[in-house]
């Protein structure tokens, strides 16, 4: 028997159901562990999490199945779980999701609410032998709040992963986390978690073309989209039981050639999802249309509609959020998916009204009107223009504009009184509007995301049609003698 064995990790992270890559990915895991097998290598492939993005048709209409069925199909062994299989799907989706999985889910720090126990498609670490070779390979997950709305129990990973670490490295030979924590979070755990080998990243997209060495720890992540496969080459010294060799790279998944069954199973996914998605939902007899720098009937409907589910005084929504027009006639929950792709929520928070008015003061400004944004679930490009509903706004347009009036219903604003405004969750992750975080009584309406809330209120006739009427008025600032013009929603 030789001195050595060597063992290859296959990873991937951050798909988003990006699924006409997965064909080559497919090609990529299967040339390379035939290659490797018949050396007598040992080879396990994961995944990373945020597989699923319920922004495409196929995801969206199998609640995550027909990414399950992808992962099968190209051999995956074992997969932990990203935010977006966590919390975008109920938990009765997500409960359902991984019936038919061919692997194993590894996830450490979440619970099931019902039990305080692992739910019942996962388990919080596994053992996996080659021979004597024993490994473990433990899964955390980020821990956003939303779980605790959704039925879930999640747990920071730092003490679990200790505790994990401290029971298993005695009886293995090699410790691997599969951490959908993000770059950040995992170099603190390498420095701060004795006995971790290997930890294979996600969530932040990041792409290390070699990996990082933290410590006594390599840290691997793929970047996003499946636009490459990371590969981790393990040499296990068996004399000296320990690590002799440990390195990274990445494939480039388009140097492939895409594998030709599962291009044909996801064709046939498409078209199933497409056919089921087309249902009719409601009847619309204006067009609502898209524009991301000033006030629309569809922003202001989007407003509205978030008012009316959270039951708040004032509506408030980014423009940016809309990515394409509905037409009138006929309207689909596929067109809602693909105007609204984005896997976020409503949410309600109680603000004074000086915090209000600080918000649309800030909102209005061109720098972030036009603010490139990222993350928290935006699937758009802009901020956009803050729509909202239950507000008259008067304001000078400038270089930098500035709120001369507002009426709450009707009423003057009152700085010291307290109002509800109901908004996007996303709102509350990404910090853009600091005054919004200062409120009270913050309320996640969950699981249901915007165009879920959309579908339910566009039959509200009455809703649609205010949504018409302007909100946003453009005042002459002082001295320029221009006599006042109302926005663009006068005309509507």
């Amino acid at each position: 028997m030789a001195d050595t064995c060597t063992l290859h990790l296959l990873h991937t992270n951050d798909l988003h159901s990006h699924f006409e890559k997965m064909p080559q990915i497919a090609t990529c895991l299967k040339t390379r562990r035939e290659q490797w097998e018949s050396q007598q290598e040992h080879v396990l492939t994961v995944d990373i999490g945020d597989h699923m993005d319920r922004m495409d048709v196929r995801s969206e209409a199998s609640f995550g199945k027909t990414n399950v069925s992808v992962l099968n199909r190209c051999g995956y062994q074992y997969a932990t779980i990203g935010n977006n299989e966590g919390i975008t799907l109920p938990k009765s989706k997500l409960d359902s999701m991984y019936e038919q999985a061919g692997f194993t889910v590894i996830v450490g720090n979440l619970l099931d609410r019902a039990t305080m126990a692992p739910p019942a498609w996962a388990v919080p670490y596994a053992i996996h032998t080659f021979g004597e070779l024993r490994i473990a390979l433990l899964g955390m997950t980020i821990p956003f709040s939303s779980y605790q709305n959704m039925g879930w129990e999640i747990r920071e990973p730092l003490p679990v992963l200790r505790e994990q670490v401290a029971a298993l490295r005695s009886s293995v030979d090699i410790v691997i986390l599969l951490s959908h924590l993000g770059y950040p979070t995992d170099c603190r755990l390498a420095q701060e978690v004795e006995g971790l080998d290997v930890i294979l990243g996600g969530h932040t997209h990041h792409t290390l073309p070699h990996g990082e060495r933290v410590g006594n720890t390599l840290i691997a992540q793929t970047g996003r989209f499946g636009e490459h496969v990371g590969h981790i080459r393990l040499v296990w010294d068996r004399a000296a039981k320990q690590i002799a060799d440990v390195s990274a790279e990445l494939f480039e998944t388009g140097q492939y050639e895409p594998d030709q069954r599962l291009l044909a199973f996801l064709q046939k996914e498409h078209e199933w999802a497409h056919a089921s998605l087309i249902r009719p939902i409601a009847r619309l007899e204006r067009d609502l249309c898209v524009n991301w720098t000033e006030e629309t009937p569809f922003g202001s409907f989007l407003a509205a509609s978030i008012r009316k589910w959270t039951g708040a005084e004032v509506g408030i929504a980014n423009g940016g959020l809309l990515l394409s027009d509905l037409q009138r006639g006929s309207l689909t929950f596929a067109q809602l998916l693909k105007s609204v792709p984005h896997p976020i929520n409503a949410c309600a928070v109680t603000l004074t009204g000086s915090q209000l008015a600080a918000v649309l003061e800030q909102a209005i400004q061109p720098q972030i009107v036009h603010r490139e944004l990222r993350g928290c679930g935006f699937r758009g490009k802009i901020e956009g223009w803050m729509a909202v509903d239950g507000l008259r706004i008067r304001y000078e347009d400038s270089e930098e504009p500035h709120i001369v009036a507002i009426e709450v219903n009707g009423q003057p604003l009152a700085r010291e009184r307290e109002y509800r405004v109901g908004t996007v969750d996303m709102f509350m992750y990404n910090r853009l509007f600091p005054d919004l975080l200062q409120g009270r009584e913050i309320e996640y309406f969950l699981p249901e995301m915007l165009r879920e809330v959309i579908a339910s209120t566009i039959t509200d006739t009455a809703l649609v049609q205010n949504a018409f009427l302007p909100r946003w008025e453009k005042v002459p600032s002082p001295g320029s003698g221009h006599a006042i013009e109302r926005s663009k929603g006068d005309e509507r």
